[in-house]
């Protein structure tokens, strides 16, 4: 008899399987897991509505060595505000496509897990959608074990308080340094991501957020960091850019 799994996760994907079948890849609070979703392409389908990307489900599995089969589930959330704005189910579809790819990196699930769905349930309330998925993106480097150094430079290891992030350096560098070298960010743009960074959901105030619009390049810099330090380009973000 095939073991039963009880979890709880969130659908960050979903693929074509078969003819009426999708495969789904939930995250849990525990791992990654893909799961065959019997049925849910069909219109009349009690599944259709569970097997969409960016929806909670309770739900029960059946588990092999590769693909699990889901049994019974129940919606918890479909996030319907985020799936009916464009703008933010685009930038929601930006965080879900990080998480695909990098869940098999991180070992600290019950954090990420914990962390994403808090950040989901502000974007549903407040319009800080753009900002809470950077604060996503800073505080995720840290879970993969690429994030910033703050307080030591990488070119010459002087101790520093007030740096400048230069990419390719993998850290903030001193002013002797930016002598030298023209930084990715001004050292004004670097305090705001080192406070972004530092800064946890609970703790995010009116203050914070209405500096976001004063840093725009911050957006396109973490862009270049995930691309130079991880190799990732993020295609969501390149349909966001093409349709403006």
């Amino acid at each position: 008899m095939k073991k039963i799994t009880k979890n709880k996760g969130l659908i960050i994907k979903t693929m074509d399987y078969k003819e009426n079948a999708v495969i789904a890849t939930i995250f849990t609070d525990s791992k990654k897991v893909s799961c065959i979703i019997k049925g849910a392409k069909k219109l009349n389908s009690s599944t259709r509505r569970i097997a969409q990307p960016l929806t909670l489900i309770d739900f029960n599995y059946t588990e092999s060595n590769s693909l699990g089969v889901l049994t019974e589930a129940v919606v918890l959330d479909n996030y319907t505000s985020l799936k009916e704005d464009l703008d933010k189910y685009y930038i929601v579809l930006s965080v879900l496509e990080k998480l695909n790819y990098f869940l098999d990196q991180i070992t600290d699930y019950p954090t990420l897990f914990n962390f994403i769905l808090e950040i989901l349930e502000l974007m549903k309330n407040k319009n800080h959608d753009k900002i809470l998925s950077l604060i996503f993106e800073v505080k995720l480097l840290y879970l993969l074990g690429v994030s910033p150094s703050f307080k030591s430079c990488p070119l010459c290891n002087k101790a520093i308080l007030n740096g400048a992030l230069l990419i390719s350096s993998g850290g903030f560098i001193c002013d002797d340094c930016i002598k030298k070298r023209t930084p990715s960010l001004t050292k004004e743009e670097s305090s705001f991501l080192k406070l972004l960074y530092k800064t946890k959901i609970k703790d995010l105030s009116d203050e914070i957020i209405s500096k976001e619009l004063k840093y725009p390049k911050i957006y396109d810099v973490i862009d270049e960091y995930y691309a130079y330090h991880l190799d990732f380009e993020s295609k969501v973000k390149k349909i966001i850019k093409k349709i403006g």
